[in-house]
């Protein structure tokens, strides 16, 4: 369904983020906004098809007019946690085959006998299909035994026998030297041209052999399967009569090229949460909140980040998606199973759980009538009057209310006697206290244990769910301001037009920083640029809309962690300069530094970015009576399973509010994407690009 409002520009852009529930589309001109939400497809092409024909038809838009399309994806994400992909094959140095199936010391969970280690339960590369191939290259960079051409051949004719569609090529110390790899890459292209290749010098150029090969692996292995994808997107594209660019979401919130996605998949496996982080702080920015924590809730779970002034960067070390490690960039992202169709349950020692299993978009929670019987988050919000039947998504679905009062009574109430469980509306406060309390848990280990203060923060609350749950989480974190978006729903696809597109490139350099030469770092540093100009040109990028970030990995001596650092250059006394600037870093993510200790440059890093048209929020009029907004009341559930309170609550047309409007909890507010629900004790406060702030009332 569409809304319109006023945006800037000069393009007809189109963003569209596929969503485990739901498909969510954005459409922006020079002078209006469109928005649009269709249930997600097994086949995500089809879906995201569908949404971009459907609102080009509400905005009036000929196919061929749009500009540019911007895509979130899971297709890479969800190959990966589902162990799907393309056969692949592993060529690697003699005497590391087992590399990937060893990793390292330190397990998952140290000290558990009988866990299980993802890396070798669903292997990445079957032990079979890795090859070893008699070539070495020692530090720093020296070629100690040639590359044996003809049992790279030989070895590669045996995988593709077998099977392998795909082959990842990671050979030891290749970030110091490369050509090894760049030659058996233009073997294999010549000798197997229907194999795809991934060599770890294009992957990730950086030492730490496991997760090196790891992520190599999983490029590999994702790379036939989002090509296939993108292809039928392109062709399905094309057969509507669009002819528009089309950039891909990455996970480290940049826009990229069809083609470089296509070549590193392993780039995109949190495409689609880091545009929320973009839309969080979008959103924050634009009220000058710069300290914020997300919550992204959607239909099957939440994503969670700290933002605080600055969007974060997740931790090399403690990066994995699946189990898998991986050291490619990405934004700083906790998801969990927390969403509206979280199924609420008991296992068998009738302990309560709400997720991680989820209804999904089909066949959804029990009041959507399509085949499920049991009891969702969604299902205890219809309960509890907070959805309106008649007006969600518009109208355009038809909840059956009584389904959901009936899975409550019989997958939950009738299975016990305690008192929580009474009734059910007693059994859907429950389940929304176990739901809150998972997030709740999820944002602390996020802020709390990680030296942010949560009362300092504003909550930015969206998707779907979320602006339904904000207030209540925050009550528990002490947060007393909460932020949601003008459609929360589509908030991620905003996201996608805030972004710019951006491609990082590392080289290890691995020495004291006393003993590099500043000469030696200017050059690698111009090298990683060149390969940047060289990308942003094939994308067609104005040069004069290019910018570089500089920055490098220092590390104390023998320490197994690094901390990335801004580079300014090698001018003066660029050593002492920037040993002063790691240490207090150290000291403020780690209170301590070590004065006396000996401190190694690892690596340097450029990061390209492109500027891409800038998305300027709608603005709606300061004028309006509150009154005409208000459509009915209705009786609303609050309070807790041991104490709950029947309240009639006014509800509103966010649609018909304009800017300053403010209205006191208890309220629920209804739009076409999402409800928010104002608690007692909580204030609204209508801003001029349509966004609700709430407050509680103390901090007025």
């Amino acid at each position: 369904m569409a809304s319109k409002s006023s945006t800037s520009g000069s393009e007809i852009r189109v963003g569209v983020d596929v969503g485990g529930t739901n498909t969510d589309v954005i459409l922006v001109t020079d002078e209006d906004e469109f928005t649009f939400k269709t249930p997600s497809t097994a086949d995500p092409s089809e879906s995201t098809i569908t949404g971009i024909v459907e609102v080009c038809r509400h905005a009036g838009i000929d196919p061929g007019a749009v500009d540019q399309i911007l895509h979130g994806t899971t297709v890479a994400t969800n190959a990966l946690i589902e162990h799907e992909g393309a056969r692949t094959g592993l060529l690697t140095t003699k005497g590391f085959r087992d590399v990937l199936h060893i990793g390292r010391h330190r397990k998952p969970h140290s000290f558990s006998l009988q866990q299980t280690i993802p890396w070798q339960e669903h292997p990445i590369v079957e032990r079979r299909h890795r090859k070893e191939v008699t070539e070495r290259v020692y530090p720093p960079g020296d070629v100690i035994t040639p590359l044996d051409e003809d049992e790279v051949l030989e070895h590669a004719g045996e995988l593709v026998d077998d099977g392998v569609e795909s082959i990842a090529v990671c050979y030891l110390h290749s970030y110091l030297n490369r050509d090894h790899e760049d030659r058996t890459k233009e073997l294999l292209q010549e000798e197997f041209p229907d194999v795809s290749v991934s060599t770890s010098s294009d992957v990730v150029a950086q030492f730490r052999e496991f997760e090196r090969f790891t992520t190599t692996a999983i490029n590999a292995r994702l790379e036939p399967v989002l090509s296939t994808y993108l292809n039928r997107l392109s062709n399905g594209l094309a057969d509507e009569g669009f002819d528009a660019e089309v950039l891909i979401m990455q996970s480290n919130g940049g826009m990229a090229s069809v083609r470089n996605v296509a070549e590193r998949p392993v780039t995109t496996l949190v495409s689609g949460p880091a545009a929320g982080v973009l839309s969080a702080e979008f959103e924050g920015n634009h009220v000058d909140e710069p300290n914020l924590v997300m919550l992204d809730m959607g239909g099957t779970s939440a994503d969670i980040s700290v933002i605080p002034g600055r969007v974060l960067e997740r931790d090399p070390r403690d990066s994995t998606v699946g189990g898998y490690p991986t050291i490619t960039p990405m934004l700083d992202i906790e998801t969990i199973g927390a969403g509206g169709g979280s199924i609420a349950w008991f296992d068998d020692a009738m302990g309560f759980n709400v997720g991680p299993k989820s209804a999904g978009a089909d066949p959804g929670p029990a009041c959507y009538a399509r085949g499920n019987d049991r009891p969702t988050t969604t299902d205890a919000q219809v309960v509890l009057g907070r959805i309106d039947p008649d007006s969600f998504l518009g109208g355009d679905l038809d909840l059956e209310p009584e389904r959901s009062r009936e899975a409550l009574q019989t997958k939950l109430c009738d299975r016990t006697d305690q008192a929580q469980f009474e009734t059910p509306e007693k059994a859907a406060l429950a389940a929304l206290e176990v739901a809150n309390t998972n997030m709740y848990r999820a944002i602390r280990e996020q802020t709390v244990q990680r030296g942010y203060d949560p009362r300092e923060y504003t909550m930015v609350a969206f998707g779907g769910a979320g602006p339904m749950h904000g207030a209540s989480i925050a009550e528990k974190l002490d947060v007393s301001t909460v932020l949601v978006p003008p459609s929360p729903g589509i908030a991620s696809a905003r996201g996608l037009l805030t972004g710019n597109v951006k491609y990082d490139y590392q080289q290890t350099v691995s020495s004291r920083l006393e003993e590099v030469d500043g000469a030696f770092v200017d050059e690698a540093f111009e090298r990683l640029e060149d390969r940047g100009r060289e990308q942003l040109a094939r994308d067609e990028i104005d040069s004069s809309k290019w910018t570089f970030r500089s920055s490098v990995d220092c590390l104390y001596d023998g320490q197994g962690y690094e901390l990335n650092i801004d580079f300014d250059g090698t001018d003066g006394d660029w050593h002492a300069r920037l040993r002063e600037q790691f240490e207090a870093k150290h000291e403020a993510e780690y209170g301590h530094y070590f004065e006396d200790d000996p401190v190694e440059l690892l690596n340097v890093r450029v990061t390209a970015i492109g500027d891409v048209q800038s998305y300027a929020p709608p603005e709606i009029p300061a004028t309006g009576d509150l009154s005409a907004a208000q459509t009915t009341e209705s009786t609303v559930v609050f309070g807790t399973a041991d104490d709950p309170e029947e309240m009639t609550v006014p509800r509103y047309d966010r649609a018909k509010l304009a800017a300053e409007h403010v209205i006191g909890g208890p309220a629920v507010i209804d739009e076409f994407d999402s409800t928010v629900v104002v608690n007692p004790g909580w204030e609204a406060t209508i801003g001029e690009n349509g966004s609700i702030k709430l407050r509680t009332e103390s901090d007025k």
